[in-house]
């Protein structure tokens, strides 16, 4: 152990019942805020990423084939049911599943309300597991079997403008070019809410034979393709690939079709995350700035306080880069008190709220229900480990002050 180490660490020892000054107090006490704020900030901001787009791909899909002007959303744009389109899907290596389905354009009309909806057709291969985490009353319809199931699942918005409840019966009119209005009932069997404003004011969802009966019989008709990709793909270059293909498969069949991202079908809400990271910089680097300012004035008080220590140092042979070691690590001491227990204490903030959820948020302005908290290890890590470097050699600076003690005035300083 070196010299300057040891003497740094006499320093720093509280034993004996040695209190620390006010300023090191002080200075320890703003980087345990910082490094706490620090900590559930970038846990906060990186559980927005990762539960809305969790959120997005389970509404949706990692991509979306349809039709170019439905640019991935559910319309009533409808491509044919091609061998071809499949051909290329099960083609890629990063695809690991995909489902069809069949949506039209329909209003929910009762004496008193109307509502424009879009009825999404599904078969029993479809992935459900979003849904069903997302039922808030009732079921799920039945999408399998005879009889075809005339049940629905509509939206607690959609339920609520209409003013009915699991097991009412609702009807819907549809538009059609060749045989005018069409009418058919349906069963509400049970209702959901996800808090994504375009799902749930138009969304219903039923069995996909509800659908086709509203389309040309001689045709098998898709709306589109929702496509889940394997966990080490990137969404745009497989879209990029597969765009690739449909450009050629236009060419030779006249199927014009496009994939789509989450990204480009829901610009908005990346966009918005996108703000959330400049936020999250935004704070992390005033945290850091507040804890260099403290640290600073502290170190700043400790060299005016040890004065005529550094004179004995430096008339005992101690050269000036062994006084500022001294101090530097001196700092080092109080950042790692600072750094061990805001640690301690952000990330103790962030499991509770990851498990147990305690702070709520308002769904309609922030569309997850509670504060979103992931546990983020590795941005945890570069955090703490930049905050710790850059406030050392900031502290070189008021280090330097001790190397200006003249020894002869600091050993007569009484």
């Amino acid at each position: 152990m070196s010299v300057e180490f040891n003497i740094a660490r006499r320093l720093s020892s509280r034993r004996n019942g040695l209190r620390a000054g006010v300023m090191e107090r002080v200075a320890t006490i703003a980087t345990i805020i910082s490094l706490a704020i620090i900590v559930v900030t970038l846990s906060v901001v990186e559980g927005f990423k990762r539960n809305i787009d969790t959120l997005l791909t389970g509404a949706s899909s990692d991509i979306v084939v349809t039709a170019p002007e439905s640019r991935g959303v559910v319309s009533s744009a409808v491509l044919p049911n091609s061998e071809a389109i499949e051909t290329i899907l099960n083609g890629s290596d990063m695809v690991a599943s995909y489902s069809t389905y069949l949506a039209k354009a329909a209003v929910i009309k009762s004496d008193e309300n109307i509502v424009g909806v879009m009825l999404k057709g599904v078969d029993s291969l479809y992935n459900m597991e979003f849904f069903k985490r997302h039922i808030i009353e009732g079921e799920l319809p039945r999408f399998t079997g005879e009889p075809r199931s005339r049940d629905v699942i509509i939206s607690r918005r959609i339920a609520e403008s209409m003013d009915v409840g699991v097991g009412d019966r609702i009807e819907m009119v549809f538009v059609d070019s060749e045989s005018g209005l069409l009418r058919d009932r349906f069963s509400i069997s049970g209702i959901y809410e996800t808090g994504l404003t375009g799902v749930d004011n138009t969304l219903v969802l039923s069995d996909v034979r509800n659908v086709k009966r509203f389309y040309d019989r001689s045709q098998e008709w898709v709306t589109g393709y929702e496509v889940w990709l394997t966990n080490e793909a990137d969404s745009e270059l497989v879209a990029e690939e597969l765009n690739d293909k449909f450009v050629e498969l236009y060419f030779e069949t006249e199927i014009n079709a496009e994939a789509f991202t989450i990204e480009s079908i829901f610009p908005q809400l990346f966009s918005w995350l996108a703000t959330h990271d400049v936020n999250a910089l935004f704070i992390t680097v005033i945290m850091i700035i507040v804890a260099l300012l403290n640290m600073t004035t502290a170190l700043l008080i400790i060299v005016l306080e040890r004065q005529r220590m550094i004179g004995e140092l430096r008339a005992m042979g101690m050269g000036r880069v062994g006084v500022v070691k001294i101090f530097v690590a001196r700092a080092l001491f109080i950042i790692s008190r600072g750094v061990i227990i805001g640690t301690m204490l952000g990330v103790a903030l962030c499991v509770v709220q990851h498990f147990f959820g305690v702070v709520p948020l308002p769904a309609e302005g922030y569309i997850l229900s509670t504060v979103p908290a992931a546990l983020c290890w590795g941005q945890w890590l570069v955090a703490i480990v930049a905050t710790i470097v850059i406030t050392l050699v900031m502290m070189i600076l008021p280090s330097l002050l001790a190397t200006k003690v003249s020894p002869s005035k600091a050993i007569r300083y009484e």
